[in-house]
């Protein structure tokens, strides 16, 4: 069975997201008009729903009896081509996915090769997600390279991008590029009230972590990472008052995974930067009072230059070999906040 692990599954299970039914609309367009393109990049920010519109609009092109919902054509659910996708497998469909490590390797790729020059077992189209294209590493992208420019036929790829992570721009150049975004704040935090039971101020902060990426906030919420949220901005202002060591103080942080306490840095690093305008404008106000007080003791590019080496180490996750040294080295860029601005600034990136 191909497993696209992103999201909780829809009431109807191959229907978009609310707020990608328009994005939908154009996809099925295309796909009805004999116009849909060879390779389609969905770009997105995690957790924004990009595989579960890739495997709903999979379903969509492998079903034999599409059927009309709220102006949606959607797989019917319940064709042969429809139990194949949701049963043991469907033989025209594969998902490509990081196996071991933080990267696809070359072999993934000529396997996804080998499956595209073979001609449909039981559909009229093989379809192929590619989950973090961003993770290819280059042998890997350069042989993906031959099958974007020499298409087959009836073969049509999916490739899924986090947003903000590189990718080779001759990868991009050859896929039709559809960025996915996400509800506005209030439509997310109405969604979050109704799939997690926690209260309002739980479901604004996990939004605000996520990046108002509305799944990724409810993984957060589900597995209570709010609490270990607050450990780590009391380790935080631990070190920041010298109170804690750097070996203690980092430890909350290396018990989320390394994504979420760098989002969580990033989160405070971009209100840190807000502070300097206004603490009305933070969006974690648990962490208000530190960022004002921060934010008021250095001049607005010394903070600027936190967010942007936050930022990049945000962006190069998948090549840190050394979670730990990262970590440390941004804690200590935020203790270097405490010098007067006309000591030492943060060590740019």
């Amino acid at each position: 069975m191909v497993k696209v692990s992103e999201a909780p599954r829809q009431a109807h299970p191959m229907a978009p997201l609310f707020w990608h039914q328009g994005l939908w609309q154009q996809l099925d367009q295309r796909l009805q008009a004999g116009r849909f393109p060879h390779a389609t990049l969905l770009t997105g920010t995690a957790g924004i729903g990009k595989a579960t519109l890739a495997q709903a609009f999979a379903a969509r092109m492998l079903c034999q009896s599409p059927r009309s919902e709220n102006a949606l054509q959607l797989a019917c659910g319940h064709c042969k081509q429809c139990a194949l996708v949701t049963g043991e497998g469907h033989p025209d469909l594969r998902l490509i996915r990081p196996e071991t490590g933080r990267v696809i390797k070359v072999d993934q790729i000529r396997e996804l090769i080998r499956f595209a020059q073979q001609s449909p077992q039981v559909a009229k189209r093989k379809l192929v997600i590619l989950d973090s294209a961003d993770q290819l590493n280059v042998s890997a992208a350069n042989a993906l390279l031959k099958t974007l420019e020499e298409p087959v036929a009836n073969t049509f790829l999916l490739l899924l991008h986090q947003g903000g992570r590189p990718l080779l721009p001759t990868i991009r150049s050859r896929c039709q590029q559809l960025r996915l975004a996400g509800p506005d704040r209030q439509q997310g935090l109405d969604w979050l009230a109704s799939h997690n039971q926690q209260d309002s101020h739980s479901h604004g902060a996990a939004l605000d972590w996520a990046a108002g990426a509305p799944l990724h906030a409810l993984e957060l919420l589900q597995q209570d990472s709010l609490g270990q949220r607050q450990l780590c901005l009391d380790a935080l202002q631990g070190y920041l008052k010298r109170e804690l060591d750097l070996g203690t103080a980092v430890r909350p942080f290396q018990k989320l995974t390394q994504e979420e306490a760098l989002d969580l840095l990033l989160l405070w690093a971009h209100d840190l930067v807000r502070a300097r305008v206004s603490t009305d404008q933070v969006r974690d106000r648990s962490a208000a009072a530190m960022l004002g007080y921060l934010a008021g003791k250095q001049p607005a590019d010394t903070l600027h230059h936190l967010y942007e080496a936050t930022l990049e180490a945000r962006r190069g996750l998948i090549y840190n070999l050394n979670p730990e040294l990262e970590l440390m080295a941004l804690l200590n860029q935020w203790q270097d906040l405490m010098r007067p601005s006309g000591g030492k600034s943060p060590v740019t990136r």
